[in-house]
């Protein structure tokens, strides 16, 4: 399959009267863990971009939590959104993935939420003193050693990286912009907020100051709270991380996320620490 996009629509199944879309996923939503597996992104995105749908005239997404069930493999894929809790200025939208198996049949592997809130003028007390984010640089930025065999395939080679400072340099919060180098859908222009979410999950690497041949660190949930509508120049999606490691084999990753205006939204990504 081409990888002119993370994922090809195949139609529509309908089952136990719920109506799915279905999606063939590409390479290119390859893990940076294994190529049997989708990298957190992708999934994420194609549920975003199910529930964005849903949301009414006037209401912005306000919070998207993400759950990864386990692996997500790279087989066909079918998704679903809906109204869990409906409401006049306060909506709580629901989206689940679903992938085939080895016996054929269709697994949840994700599933997500989203606060859907009526919007207002506040631009008068509009605040926000997130630091400045360098902006993305002409050259590719360099790309963290570990990830050095895998950065021409799977989720890495599908986007354009630009490290404000080295990725292998002093401990502490890391500065990199990022974009898809593809749309989510096949012959899709993506929303700027599937275009956030079609790469935000990579937070979890940007900020990585493990070493991935002795430590694995694994995430299997995502929450971004936004505060303003994102609008990525050019696709290009900001974010400063850090990775917080407690001794019980448990981290969090933490990111302010940026387009060309400055932070929009603050992400948090709960991970599960093991030595090799």
């Amino acid at each position: 399959m081409a990888d002119d996009a993370f994922f090809h629509p195949a139609g529509t199944l309908a089952a136990d009267g719920v109506e799915y879309e279905v999606f063939d996923p590409a390479p290119a939503t390859a893990s940076v863990w294994a190529d049997t597996m989708q990298h957190g992104a992708p999934p994420a995105a194609i549920m975003v971009r199910a529930m964005e749908k849903l949301v009414g005239d006037g209401a912005r997404i306000s919070r998207v939590t993400v759950d990864l069930l386990g692996v997500v493999p790279i087989t066909r894929t079918r998704v679903r959104a809906w109204h869990a809790r409906p409401g006049r200025t306060i909506t709580l939208l629901a989206a689940e993935m679903d992938c085939l198996d080895d016996t054929g049949a269709y697994r949840t592997v994700a599933r997500a939420q989203a606060w859907a809130l009526a919007a207002s003028d506040t631009a008068p007390i509009a605040r926000d003193l997130s630091p400045a984010l360098p902006p993305p640089g002409e050259v590719d930025g360099a790309m963290p050693d570990f990830f050095e065999h895998l950065k021409d395939q799977g989720f890495l080679a599908a986007c354009d990286w630009r490290f404000v400072d080295h990725p292998d340099g002093p401990d502490g919060p890391k500065q990199c912009w990022i974009r898809a180098r593809m749309p989510l859908v096949a012959g899709e222009a993506p929303s700027p907020l599937v275009q956030v979410f079609s790469v935000i999950d990579a937070a979890n690497g940007i900020s990585a100051y493990l070493d991935p041949t002795s430590v694995t660190w694994m995430n299997m949930d995502m929450t971004v709270h936004l505060h303003r509508s994102p609008a990525p120049v050019d696709g290009w999606v900001g974010v400063l991380g850090d990775q917080l490691v407690g001794g019980e084999g448990i981290g969090t990753t933490v990111s302010r996320i940026y387009d060309g205006a400055g932070a929009f939204a603050v992400g948090a990504q709960t991970l599960l620490i093991a030595t090799r």
